[in-house]
């Protein structure tokens, strides 16, 4: 498929809607999880709960200024947005019976999933709308600050962490799948299949 052909299939204003959605009912549902794990804070670690709240920080303002470009662009926010609030404080409460491990596990699992979703995005808006990408790209170089400290924060050879960090990245992915109609799928594989044939 070449680029034409994704122009075809992914039409920017609906493309660009979807991703807007997905990406600040994304950023509420991660404000909720740091908030739910920071209930924990007084018997984290310092820099456990230093990492939280910075995090936390980090998150608004991406909801923040994703926010402000759909207000920009006029449009209206996802209607599902409070079920990733609710389901953000449940993630972040369960992750909480893990203690610190289960709490970098979940870190790793959703930034993981997000990071690729923010790279495919990146990649169809460059050309279409380099400021959206540009924003997206700044974006994506915090959320990576998380994905590190996630990864360095758990044991992967942990049986349960395997398990935990499978079904919310199943969960994460099934929510943006939602969010996006799909789009979010279809557009990895169609990029997946042009690397491959390149």
């Amino acid at each position: 498929m070449t680029n034409s052909d994704i122009d075809a299939q992914f039409p920017l204003e609906r493309t660009r809607r979807r991703i807007l959605r997905v990406n600040t009912a994304g950023e509420a549902g991660a404000i909720a999880i740091y908030s739910a794990q920071l209930v924990a804070s007084r018997i984290l670690r310092s820099e456990t709960a230093t990492f939280l709240r910075a995090a936390r920080v980090h998150e608004m303002d991406h909801h923040r200024r994703f926010r402000l470009v759909m207000v920009e662009r006029g449009l209206s926010p996802c209607p599902g947005t409070v079920l990733w609030v609710a389901g953000g404080w449940l993630l972040g409460l369960i992750s909480l019976l893990g203690g610190e491990r289960g709490i970098m596990a979940c870190t790793a699992a959703i930034e993981s999933t997000v990071h690729g979703h923010l790279n495919e995005q990146i990649r169809f808006l460059q050309d279409r709308d380099p400021e959206l990408a540009g924003v997206i790209e700044s974006i994506r170089v915090e959320e990576e600050e998380h994905l590190e400290h996630g990864l360095a924060g758990y044991d992967a050879h942990c049986r349960v962490a395997r398990i935990f960090t499978g079904i919310v990245s199943a969960v994460t992915e099934a929510l943006i799948w939602i969010a996006t109609f799909g789009d979010s799928a279809r557009l990895r594989a169609e990029y997946s299949d042009m690397i491959a044939r390149s």
